[in-house]
């Protein structure tokens, strides 16, 4: 086949890609590329498919462990995970192990506690939900 064949299927492969982003077709939209410049010296349609087959498959295998790695990390932290720390100030009160309310960054939360809590005391994030977070009061903590 001629050289233009393979570098129209690269692009054609490479456009795919990039409306899927699989990672898959990425290696063979690379392999139909190599095979455009193997295919000027390999003037054998069958050599030049099982050329393009073999660096696709060889391609893909190679680096599919890494792909997968790449696109299962997350790329930004869950907002739960981001309020541990965190300082509040507690609006309602409630007897330990009840519901009250603290204002975090300016935001209302329902919150637990294992002691009481009082309007106006201090508290610092332990644990979050996507809708409670855990508090205990500030200055107060597990020794280290």
């Amino acid at each position: 086949m001629s050289w233009w064949i393979w570098l129209i299927a690269a692009i054609v492969i490479g456009v795919i890609e990039l409306s899927t982003v699989t990672f898959v077709l990425l290696w063979f939209a690379v392999a139909a590329g190599i095979t455009t410049v193997l295919s000027l010296v390999v003037t054998n349609p069958w050599w030049q498919f099982a050329l393009f087959a073999v660096i696709g498959l060889a391609l893909y295998f190679a680096t599919r462990p890494l792909a997968r790695r790449w696109r299962q990390r997350p790329s930004y932290p869950e907002r739960t995970e981001t309020m541990v720390g965190k300082a509040g100030v507690v609006v309602t009160g409630e007897e330990a192990g009840g519901f009250a309310t603290v204002r975090i960054d300016g935001e209302l939360w329902s919150a637990r506690s294992d002691e009481r809590l009082l309007p106006g005391d201090p508290v610092v994030v332990t644990a979050a939900s996507t809708t409670v977070v855990t508090v205990r009061r500030a200055g107060e903590g597990t020794s280290s």
